[in-house]
């Protein structure tokens, strides 16, 4: 049976949970939590040796190089954030360069291992733009979408999507980071381009998209060949109408299990295998006449809930993929 590093932190209750279920059933885990380097996470490397990692406070060891085809990675939600990003201390840039420098070589050196995901894979999956590129090609339908950071672009863009209106989402991670432990975090918004904001797109890149109307929204998620699917009632509360991801912690949301239309079904399947993933989070729309449009693929999206909630078994498929 197949050893399982699971890449990830301390706070992330989807390790806890799939890795609490795995030494239940007698599956040898090892976690690694990146931002426990270097208080309790130890690394060394040594030429001919490979990577030796063990934790300080368990006690656990792990031979990289002696584990040859018998290791499977869960590469979960990895973070180097206890060092302050905004900081322009120099110490603090370099000792954030370093860690990240090591970890990446870690990950380089595992070669023969089955990951779900590899980060190589993710980083070029999460591209929002090329999602919905091949969404399209699929024949799935998207939103109408531009990125621009010219003013007049923006402002035809919006007059050309009217009556339905416009929304702004972040072509990168939506989180913007205020201290070391607290994050604000950008939702899909509705906006209307004043004066102020035309200027404002001039800043960056700004991608705006058609307001397609919902009857529902669905979080499909696929693990290799099986695929959980989602219907969330986002309509229901005016707060996540937008984005459902809203007030999550605040607004409980009615949630039923998506029988889905075996096109949509494939298309997820497609969507996922043709970015070389083995695992992935889609997002749909479901407008009022029942049409599927896609807005896009986390490689890493979360899950959890619609196993708690739903009954959903995805992290039987998620053992599954890493032991076989």
């Amino acid at each position: 049976m197949s050893k399982i590093l699971v890449f990830t932190s301390k706070s992330d209750l989807h390790a806890d949970y799939v890795i609490k279920k795995m030494v239940s059933m007698g599956i040898d885990c090892f976690r690694f939590n990146s931002d426990e380097m270097p208080t309790v996470l130890k690394v060394s490397y040594s030429l001919g040796r490979g990577y030796i990692i063990w934790n300080s406070k368990s006690g656990q060891e792990l031979h990289l190089s002696s584990l040859a085809d018998s290791l499977a990675v869960w590469y979960r939600k990895p973070l180097i954030s206890r060092f302050d990003a905004n900081s322009r201390r120099p110490a603090v840039a370099f000792v954030m360069r370093e860690t990240e420098a090591c970890l990446t070589d870690v990950i380089a050196s595992i070669s023969s291992a089955k990951w779900v995901n590899h980060p190589e894979a993710n980083r070029l999956a999460d591209k929002k733009l090329a999602q919905l590129r091949l969404a399209q090609s699929l024949g799935i339908r998207v939103p109408r979408t531009i990125v621009t950071n010219d003013p007049q672009t923006a402002k035809g863009f919006e007059e050309s999507v009217r009556p339905a209106g416009m929304i702004y989402k972040t072509l990168t991670y939506p989180f913007i980071e205020e201290t070391s432990s607290t994050f604000r975090s950008v939702f899909t918004s509705s906006v209307h381009l004043s004066s102020e904001r035309l200027i404002a797109v001039q800043a960056a890149p700004c991608f705006f998209q058609e307001e397609v109307p919902k009857a529902y929204e669905l979080r499909v998620t696929v693990v290799g060949e099986h695929v959980f699917a989602a219907r969330i009632y986002s309509q229901d509360q005016e707060a996540t109408s937008l984005d459902w991801r809203r007030n999550q912690h605040e607004v409980v949301l009615r949630q039923e299990v998506e029988d889905l239309k075996p096109e949509i079904k494939s298309a997820c399947l497609e969507i996922t295998k043709r970015l070389g993933l083995v695992f992935g989070a889609l997002d749909f729309i479901v407008t009022p006449d029942g049409e599927h449009v896609f807005l896009e693929i986390n490689p890493n999206g979360q899950w959890l809930w619609k196993e708690v909630v739903l009954g959903l078994r995805i992290s039987d498929a998620l053992i599954n993929e890493l032991t076989c």
